[in-house]
Order: C-alpha cells, then structure tokens, then sequence
C-alpha cells in the first residue's frame, strides 16, 4: 500500500497546479471559487475511497460526477470492463472526470438537451505493453460565442498530472461538435484482484 506521505506530497502537487492554473488565469471571480470547490470535492471523493480495500471503481466515480452535476440519463452513455483502480490513479481520474463534466454543463453536450456523451474505457495494447484507455467523446454541441476553444485546467491535468503521476498520456480535442479526450494509463494503475 502506498505510504501517506508519498500520498500527502501527490495531493498537495496537485492543488498547488489548481492555484497556480487559477492565478494565472484570473481565479478571483466567484465561478472560479465554485470550480475549485468543485475540483477540491472530486480529489476529496477519491482520496476517501481507498479505505475500500479493493480499489475504487472507476464506473462508480463516472457515475457520481454524472449525478452530482444532474447529468440526464438519456444524454449519457457509459461502458467498459469492470475495473477498480489503485487510489493513485483514482485521484486524478476522478478529477479528469470532474473537468470534463463541468466543462460540458457549461459549454458541452450537458448544456444542451440535444447533444450527447458517450464515455467508454477498455483494455488495449501500445507497443509490448497493456494499458487501460479511457474515451469520452461528445457530439451534437453547438458551440457558443463563450465556449472556451484553448486548454484549460483539464488539458494540464491530462498533459502533466497524468504523464507525471500515472506515467500515462492523453490528449483533449476541441472538435467542432463537442470534446473528444482520450486517456492511456498502464495497467500498474489498475487494482490487482485478490482471491
């Protein structure tokens, strides 16, 4: 299991990135308190989660976040094997998953009744390796004149707390009609089955 001090450290990189994300982009609005709750509440779930000593399910923390932001069932669809992950990857997973919605309630497929998400995740190879790949993919977003079309907070989680943190990597597209994010994590992340 790992130690809680390696935990603590991994934790308090990660707020130190939200802080340094907000001041650099202007973090003193009420909204901005609102997403850091939000992405303080997302950590928090998943930090909690290891006293589970099986892993934290990784359709579990979809689902929450889905519930949490009043996510209509009819506009979401969710599949992929049933895996658990280690409380390592959960935190992050849980936050990438926390970004990924609030952008979508404000500017996405969940701030449209039309549009939809589909989130899927599989076990694929890369080179002579296994990895865990996670895909979320919107479509029917119309795009409004507010819609942010650069990297925010969930492009830096993707490209240096994921690359960092799970030795994975990922990438966030800014299609016309929605977000397509892909994540590839080894299988190192992915809680052993006992018994």
């Amino acid at each position: 299991m790992e130690l809680g001090e390696q935990r603590i450290r991994r934790v308090l990189y990660v707020f130190r990135t939200m802080a340094a994300h907000m001041g650099a982009h202007g973090g003193n609005s009420p909204d901005a308190a609102l997403h850091l709750s939000g992405r303080i509440g997302a950590i928090g779930r998943a930090v909690l989660a290891p006293f589970f000593l099986d892993g934290i399910d990784l359709e579990g923390l979809l689902r929450d976040e889905f519930l949490l932001n009043a996510a209509p069932a009819g506009q979401t669809t969710v599949s992929g094997v049933e895996i658990r992950l280690v409380p390592k990857a959960a935190e992050l997973i849980s936050l990438l998953i926390h970004e990924l919605t609030t952008n979508s309630v404000k500017y996405g497929a969940l701030s449209q009744p039309a549009a939809k998400i589909w989130v899927n995740w599989r076990f694929a190879s890369r080179a002579d390796s296994r990895i865990l790949q996670f895909e979320w993919l919107e479509s029917g977003v119309r795009l409004g004149a507010g819609a942010p079309l650069s990297p925010g907070f969930g492009t830096e989680v993707i490209e240096r707390l994921i690359a960092r943190e799970l030795q994975g990597e990922g990438k966030m597209i800014f299609m016309p009609d929605g977000v397509q994010c892909t994540v590839e994590i080894p299988l190192s992340n992915i809680q052993p089955r006992h018994g």
